[in-house]
């Protein structure tokens, strides 16, 4: 017995979805087709955004009631079920719980491959959209959980082993500042997830464009009138793209697939253009949100200044101020520089696409990401392009679809 650095391989499909409300079974249709799309590439783990299929915009609790399911009920339930069963793989799908104390929450459920209930994780921190629907906070706040994986991991002499990864579920404005008042570098749950050894954190998201309007716009009437030009320009509804299908999938051995729907759109719009022209381009990734999503991660990124603040004891008073709570700051604890040196942990995050209300537009761009735990006294830029985080592929910012990755990452156990 010892302990053993074991490879883990996975190959995870993350499905971009459009769902708008009211439109449950055209939604279902939609999900299932991309499915099929890929089920003879028998993913490990398929993932779905935030309320997946009911649409997202609900603006009281009347408005989302009948949405509302326990957590093995439901139009979410038995389709992450079907999807389970028929593939023999994981499937996670955020989705609107009635809960048993009658609280509603912003779910996410985690079936595994016989179609059992895995974990069912409730929305720590809320975005104003869900409180508009009075939905409550997990009185748990953040989780880890362990996921069961059969003969997916081998060690340097190749023996294959069942592991239970340490995994996480977290839910949009998880990643964020609590209620966007928190400091900034405070990272709530990248902190949480580092300092409990999480090594697969998956994000469901209806995470916004920056043309949508929101609580801070300074004119509603004006951007809309912008968002619905941008639609018209692209030559869609306004409510967005659905059934123009992006599909991409890598595969280890060799299998590429990379189908773009045609934007039919004309050349993007000047630089000095409003916030709502930057909606183009839909099959490529929203970059701005792509390196605010893995600066919120920065326990887990590289970083040479960790150096300094170990070298000088600078530490000390940074952490004092959490009274126990937490023995990280930014990464760095008493003991070493960087937690997360020589690591690896996974990162699926899984938008929605699409707009609603003619109001709300999401920035699509589901992706799959690897930290690395390399290069540690090296890096000074908290972005995509530090080297300790390797992206694996993007979906675009406005169309449906499906990406599909074969991963690695190294995980340590006693054997």
């Amino acid at each position: 017995m010892g302990l053993k650095r074991l490879t883990v391989n996975l190959r995870i499909a993350v499905i971009q979805l459009n769902p708008q409300i009211g439109q449950l079974e055209e939604t279902v249709v939609r999900a299932r087709s991309l499915v099929r799309r890929v089920e003879r590439y028998r993913p490990d783990i398929v993932v779905f955004p935030e309320f997946a299929l009911s649409g997202y915009s609900f603006h009281s609790r009347p408005e989302i009631s009948a949405h509302l399911c326990r957590p093995q009920e439901g139009p979410a339930w038995e389709l992450c079920r079907q999807i389970s069963q028929g593939l023999s793989c994981i499937t996670v799908m955020g989705y609107p719980e009635r809960g048993d104390d009658q609280q509603a929450y912003n779910s996410a459920l985690v079936v595994d491959e016989e179609g059992k209930l895995a974990f069912n994780y409730r929305k720590s921190f809320l975005y104003d959209t869900d409180e508009e629907w009075q939905c409550a906070e997990n009185p748990a706040g953040f989780q880890t959980f362990e996921l069961p994986l059969k003969g997916k991991a081998r060690d340097r002499s190749g023996d294959v082993h069942d592991v239970k990864l340490r995994s996480a579920i977290g839910i949009c404005m998880d990643l964020s500042p609590y209620k966007f008042e928190a400091p900034f570098h405070e990272c709530e749950f990248s902190t949480f997830q580092l300092e409990h050894g999480t090594e697969l954190l998956i994000v469901p998201m209806a995470w916004l464009h920056s043309s949508s309007v929101t609580r801070d716009t300074a004119d509603p009437a004006s951007q809309k009138a912008e968002i619905a030009n941008s639609m018209d320009r692209l030559g869609l509804p306004l409510h967005g793209s659905q059934n123009q299908f992006q599909v991409d999938v890598e595969l280890r051995d060799g299998t590429c697939v990379k189908e773009c729907p045609d934007d039919g759109i004309l050349p993007s719009a000047p630089s000095d253009a409003g916030a709502a022209s930057s909606y183009s381009d839909l099959s490529r990734p929203d970059n701005s949100n792509l390196n605010y999503w893995i600066m919120r991660f920065m326990p887990f990124l590289a970083c040479k200044w960790r150096e300094n603040w170990f070298a000088e004891k600078a530490l000390k008073p940074m952490l004092a101020k959490f009274k126990g709570s937490r023995f990280t700051y930014l990464g760095s604890s008493l003991k070493v520089p960087w937690l997360f040196e020589n690591k690896n942990a996974l990162l699926v995050l899984c938008n929605r696409c699409g707009a609603e209300d003619g109001a709300t537009v999401y920035a699509g761009s589901s992706g799959i990401f690897k930290f690395n735990g390399q290069h540690g006294d090296e890096e000074t830029i908290l972005d995509t392009t530090n080297r300790s985080v390797e992206l694996l592929g993007n979906l675009g910012k406005g169309h449906e679809g499906v990406i599909v990755r074969d991963v690695s990452f190294e995980i340590e156990r006693d054997l």
